[in-house]
């Protein structure tokens, strides 16, 4: 099992409501492709996303995100292998965030390594703090 997390910005002004009718194709393809994880947008236009899945298939997902013309300032955070999913109920959950929850869970891509290890056990606690919306 592999996690990749990664954080960018939005290239065009994208809205929640924009996202949101997104969601059905990227939940569709995420499923046919046995990807999980989640989408964290700030209000201001940041993204942060957790795909867990089989290495290749993480990596070819994640080329076809950072040639998305969608995204700049694209920077990984996190990339190999995990014991389970964390995420394994969810095909991509979904939530926007304010600014500062964004930037508390944001890391910097030259953060140590311990810090790294706990980003998913952070994003955990963060998702179950409020019921999820959606699958």
């Amino acid at each position: 099992m592999h996690c990749l997390v990664y954080s960018s910005t939005a290239s065009i002004g994208l809205t929640e409501a924009e996202l949101q009718r997104q969601l059905g194709h990227w939940r569709s393809t995420n499923t046919s492709l046995n990807i999980t994880g989640l989408l964290l947008f700030s209000t201001e236009g940041n993204i942060m996303q957790v795909l867990e899945g089989d290495a290749t298939v993480v990596h070819q997902l994640y080329t076809v995100i950072a040639a998305d013309i969608r995204h700049r300032n694209l920077v990984k955070l996190a990339d190999g292998p995990v014991p389970s999913r964390a995420f394994a109920d969810w095909s991509m959950q979904f939530r926007c965030v304010a600014p500062a929850d964004f930037s508390r869970l944001t890391l910097r891509p030259d953060a140590p390594p311990e810090h790294i290890r706990n980003l998913v056990p952070l994003l955990e606690a963060f998702m179950a703090e409020e019921p999820p919306r959606g699958v």
